[in-house]
């Protein structure tokens, strides 16, 4: 008997300690808020490599991997107008969701009398995480979040560089879990002319657990859950709320769908109540936007960039 008791008690303690392995394996490389460190990551641009060009319809792509002097990477597409313009064209530098990434120009149908750039997420490779493999590559994901921000400006440091761009009417639009970071690159890079918010909401974790939800039925669990996922990531650093104020006095749109299944509208009218004025907020029909959902696509991109496009 004083054997069986030895061993449970042996054994809680090795369980209380892998508990305590893995709480701290997930959870130390988050507890500090990574904003102070978002210049001193951006650095400088030591190379920019262009690994292709294309030339597709109305288009021309350039698929570049910017590299910085702290070591940060990024992979950005810029696409052009195929036609020869007589000026310098004003700049969209889009962010969308984790597996569009730096496609997300190229989901657009067209583009007219604007450059479009978009970027991936530092550190993030498409269809890595099911699974246990969210456990072994929770880092990977903590990391894009802490460094998304950065390789928003060392874009942004790229694109006002070249000549075909025009230096004063760079815009930025943060598309569905892009607008939770656009907000914090454009207070810190004051180049930037105009800021974008499409389909966007604040309150990152509350949108685990409405999305979690609707796998489950009990509200408890998913709020555990959905704290649990939302803090491991880093999700508490980068709600928009913190942000998107300090933008002012440079003008904040947002465009949201009325039947968005996605983000729930409390959590979009937070967004919306945090921002200052000047502000502007459009209500359009149709779902959340995901990559096939090409007239959702459509549509919101014929409303940004036509109003982009008239930037003198």
């Amino acid at each position: 008997m004083l054997r069986l008791v030895t061993f449970l008690y042996w054994l809680t303690g090795l369980f209380l300690l892998l508990i305590l392995i893995v709480t701290a394996y997930v959870y130390i490389p988050v507890i500090s808020d990574p904003a102070k460190h978002y210049l001193e990551r951006k650095g400088t641009i030591e190379a920019a490599v262009i690994n292709r060009q294309w030339r597709a319809q109305d288009s021309l792509y350039s698929e570049i991997t910017l590299k910085s002097s702290s070591g940060l990477q990024v992979k950005l597409l810029v696409r052009r107008p195929a036609q020869q313009q007589n000026r310098p064209l004003p700049v969209a530098l889009l962010l969308g969701g984790l597996e569009t990434g730096h496609k997300g120009c190229e989901l657009i149908p067209r583009i007219k009398q604007v450059i479009c750039a978009s970027l991936s997420y530092p550190g993030y490779t498409p269809k890595r995480y099911a699974g246990v493999k969210f456990f072994y590559r929770i880092h990977d994901l903590q990391r894009a979040v802490k460094e998304t921000p950065s390789a928003i400006g060392l874009a942004t440091d790229y694109l006002l560089q070249q000549n075909y761009t025009n230096k004063q009417h760079l815009e930025y639009i943060g598309v569905s879990l892009g607008a939770f970071f656009i907000s914090i690159p454009a207070v810190m890079e004051p180049q930037v002319a105009r800021v974008w918010i499409v389909q966007g909401a604040a309150k990152p974790i509350a949108i685990v657990k409405h999305n979690f939800l609707k796998r489950v039925d009990s509200e408890r669990l998913a709020a555990v859950v959905s704290h649990l996922i939302g803090y491991a990531i880093g999700a508490q650093h980068v709600d928009p709320v913190k942000w998107v104020g300090k933008i002012s006095p440079r003008k904040v749109i947002f465009v949201n769908s009325e039947n968005d299944e996605a983000f729930p509208l409390l959590a979009v009218d937070a967004l919306h109540q945090a921002a200052l004025q000047p502000k502007e907020i459009i209500w359009v029909k149709g779902k959340h936007v995901t990559p096939g959902r090409k007239e959702v696509v459509a549509q919101l991109s014929h409303i940004v960039l036509s109003r982009i496009a008239k930037a003198k």
